[in-house]
C-alpha cells in the first residue's frame, strides 16, 4: 500500500527526508537470496525510526481484547526460544552507558490506550495486509522482558514467546527522537557495540530490537544473541530471521 496518508507532525520532521513509512515490500524489486539463505530477500534500509501518525481513535480497530495473534496464512510451527522461569527487569533506558543521556523511554501503557503517543512513538515497521504501522514495545511474558509490536490501528500488542504469538496487555511504548537511533543490517546474532537493549530473558541475557520482512510485512521483535536470531511474532507462530536489521543508538 504504498502511500499510506498518515505522518508525521511538522514538528518531528524524519531525518535526511525519508519517508515515515516505505513503500510495501514488492517481490519484483527485492533483491536475490544471499548464499546459503533460500527463499530471504536481503535489503538495505529504507528509512529511519520515525514518530507514530497523529491515528483518531474513532477509525476502525478492535476494542477490547486483542486476537490471539493476526491471521496471516502459511507460516509453520518452530521450537520456543526461552524456558519459563523468573525474570528481572533492567533500568528505565537500557543499553545506553551510565551519563551517556539516554535518548529512549519507554512508556507504560495498553493497547488501546497507546493513542496518545502517536507523535513520540518509535515505528519499526507495517503491516503487509493493509500498510498500517507497527510500534516498538516491550512487555512481560513468562518471567522474560521481550520486545515486540503494537499493531497501534488494531489495538494489538504481541510478543514471540515459546514458538508461538503471544497478545499482551500491559506494554511499555519505545519513545525516541528520530535523529538518535537508527536501523543497522546484522546477522547471526552479531550484535553492534551501539545496539540498544531492550529488555532479557528470566536468565538475564539481554534482548535487542530488531526487525525483518514476512510475507509483505516488516515487523519488529527479539534479537536473540545466544540462539543467533531475531525472533518476530507472526501469524500466530513465532519466527526466526538469521538476517534482519538491529535498533543501535546514534
Amino acid at each position: 500500500m504504498s502511500g499510506y496518508p498518515y505522518g508525521n507532525p511538522q514538528q518531528y520532521p524524519p531525518p535526511q527526508g525519508q519517508q515515515i513509512y516505505p513503500q510495501i515490500y514488492n517481490p519484483v524489486n527485492a533483491g536475490a537470496p544471499p548464499p546459503g539463505q533460500p527463499g530471504f530477500q536481503q535489503y538495505a534500509p529504507q528509512y529511519q525510526p520515525s514518530f507514530g501518525y497523529p491515528y483518531q481513535q474513532g477509525q476502525p480497530g478492535q476494542p477490547g481484547q486483542p486476537p490471539s495473534a493476526m491471521s496471516y496464512p502459511n507460516v509453520s510451527q518452530i521450537a520456543p526460544s526461552a524456558p519459563q522461569g523468573p525474570g528481572f527487569g533492567y533500568g528505565p533506558n537500557p543499553g545506553f552507558p551510565q551519563g551517556y543521556g539516554s535518548p529512549i523511554e519507554w512508556i507504560p501503557t495498553t493497547p488501546s490506550d497507546a493513542h496518545g503517543l502517536s507523535n513520540r512513538a518509535v515505528v519499526g515497521g507495517y503491516e503487509g495486509h493493509d500498510g498500517s504501522p507497527l510500534w516498538v514495545i516491550r512487555a512481560r511474558f513468562e518471567g522474560d522482558l521481550i520486545p515486540g509490536k503494537l499493531a497501534i490501528k488494531h489495538n494489538s500488542a504481541y510478543v514471540a514467546w515459546g514458538g508461538n504469538e503471544n497478545a499482551v496487555r500491559s506494554i511499555e511504548v519505545m519513545c525516541a527522537p528520530p535523529d538518535r537511533v537508527r536501523w543497522m543490517d546484522c546477522h547471526d546474532g552479531n550484535i553492534p557495540q551501539n545496539a540498544i537493549v531492550a529488555g532479557n530473558t528470566s536468565s538475564g541475557e539481554p534482548l535487542y530490537v530488531g526487525r525483518a520482512k514476512e510475507q509483505g510485512s516488516l515487523t519488529p521483535g527479539k534479537v536473540h544473541p545466544s540462539h543467533k536470531v531475531l525472533y518476530i511474532s507472526f501469524a500466530g507462530k513465532e519466527v526466526p530471521h538469521k538476517y534482519y536489521e538491529i535498533l543501535c543508538s546514534v
